[in-house]
């Protein structure tokens, strides 16, 4: 084999060895002074890990959401919250839902975020807020 083939191989392979760019963009759903709800990454790639980060200023005792299709059914994707740990002083706190979207044959697909949150002083959000997929 000649070395030149041999060099352009092994170029190839370390090149498709390389680590991909993490995308920690984020897409801001929803806000308001005490209240943020975002998509991370922004782009929602198909078949890639996603997650919702809420984030609010008043204590949450409860969070329930549901991803739906909207160009194309797709289903029900429940989403499951956790509350994490955060070191800022203030009192803000943040809960993430990890999730993957199906690819479809719509490379745009829009999906529908419902969210309802329960606040510790008893008061009930809901929030629908639409975002597209890509691929």
């Amino acid at each position: 084999m000649p070395k030149w083939i041999a060099i352009s191989f092994s170029l190839l392979v370390l090149l498709a060895c390389q680590p991909t760019e993490i995308d920690d963009s984020m897409l801001v759903l929803y806000q308001q002074p005490a209240l943020a709800v975002q998509l991370s990454p922004a782009a929602a790639p198909v078949e890639t890990p996603l997650q919702i980060i809420v984030q609010s200023d008043q204590p949450i005792t409860a969070i329930s959401a549901e991803l739906s299709g909207v160009s194309m059914y797709m289903g029900l994707i429940p989403l499951r919250f956790q509350k994490l740990n955060t070191n800022d002083s203030g009192n803000s706190e943040q809960w993430r839902a990890e999730f993957l979207l199906g690819a479809c044959a719509d490379p745009a697909m829009i999906w529908q975020l419902n969210l309802t949150l329960q606040l510790a002083d008893g008061q009930k959000l809901s929030i629908n807020e639409r975002f597209n997929s890509s691929w």
